[in-house]
């Protein structure tokens, strides 16, 4: 049985890659645009009475070239509607903490031209 953080990344894995190229970390050669990328994953708990309720927070980037910054906005819209959809991920009820989800989109000045960098931070209950 996959655990609570897989069965959720694997579900927006197979979102993401519908819809663009995917990858588990940062690719370290050229890649074609627009793609993501998943930075981090993290599990904290909630104490209950009766047990710990896990809390999954999931960091992806979505990237673009610089004149598609619209495009890296719809992306990140889109998988927040997704993710805020979301009921069951392979067998684990969860539920998206839209309050502490965000994403934020940034110029990324670092190459030439720029490129445009969507944040996407994901908190979701298992419940």
């Amino acid at each position: 049985m996959k655990t609570a953080e897989q069965a959720i990344h694997d579900c927006l894995w197979k979102y993401l890659a519908a819809k663009l190229p995917v990858y588990e970390s940062r690719p370290m050669k050229d890649v074609g645009y627009p793609f993501g990328d998943f930075e981090d994953f993290s599990t904290g708990y909630l104490a209950t009475k009766g047990r710990a309720l896990p809390q999954i927070t999931v960091n992806l980037n979505i990237w673009d070239k610089h004149e598609k910054r619209s495009n890296v906005s719809a992306i990140c819209s889109h998988l927040m509607d997704y993710a805020r959809g979301l009921e069951k991920a392979y067998g684990y009820e969860v539920s998206l903490r839209i309050s502490d989800s965000t994403f934020t989109i940034n110029e990324d000045r670092t190459v030439t031209p720029s490129i445009w960098r969507g944040m996407v931070s994901l908190v979701f209950d298992i419940l």
